[in-house]
């Protein structure tokens, strides 16, 4: 009996079933997706479009009155915040629902580093003069987009941890080779 043998043995005495939910039948099946991030990112998905007529048709009100140079600003955010919006949900679906971890990096990677100062810099700035529903319908966007990143790194964190531990385990298998390894964790 060679040390993998013994390995898988005794993990198999320790935690009973463990070696049964790396079947291949299952392995491709099981997902781990987190709920709170999912909920997010689809109560985000309702609200976007609603947010969007709101800060379009206040902007739209108040053009006039901005600078030239905040009217370059202002065009230049929104635009960069509805590109990168519609790119973030579609990323955290994908990376959420499927357990793909670059696309959940992507998706937290660009809610942290683009939208989160983009949507502040909306919300805080005292220059643009919003109204207070404007003020409501962005500050809900931030607070949404906060828990999404809160959510969104204890997802990735935990699929990481998942898939690591599932790539060990594959690997201290006799029968599995480490090309069927990275062939099933390949991106279709």
């Amino acid at each position: 009996m060679d040390w993998r043998e013994s390995v898988t043995s005794v993990s198999d005495k320790v935690f009973p079933g463990l070696s049964h939910k790396i079947d291949d039948k299952l392995i491709g099946n099981e997902v781990m997706s987190n709920l709170p991030l999912q909920m997010a990112l689809y109560y985000n998905t309702v609200f976007a479009p609603v947010w969007a007529v709101a800060l379009i048709t206040f902007l739209a009100q108040n053009f006039y009155l901005y600078s030239e140079l905040n009217k370059l600003i202002i065009i230049f955010v929104v635009t960069t915040i509805f590109l990168v919006e519609a790119l973030r949900l579609y990323l955290g679906y994908e990376g959420n629902l499927r357990d793909k971890i670059p696309e959940l990096a992507g998706f937290w990677m660009l809610s942290l580093l683009l939208q989160l100062p983009l949507q502040s810099f909306l919300l805080f700035n005292p220059y643009f003069g919003l109204y207070v529903l404007e003020i409501v319908v962005q500050g809900v966007m931030v607070s949404m987009l906060c828990v999404q990143l809160v959510s969104g790194y204890s997802a990735l964190k935990y699929t990481a941890a998942k898939q690591a531990t599932y790539f060990r385990i594959m690997k201290l298998r006799a029968d599995v080779s480490l090309a069927d390894i990275e062939n099933r964790y390949r991106m279709k």
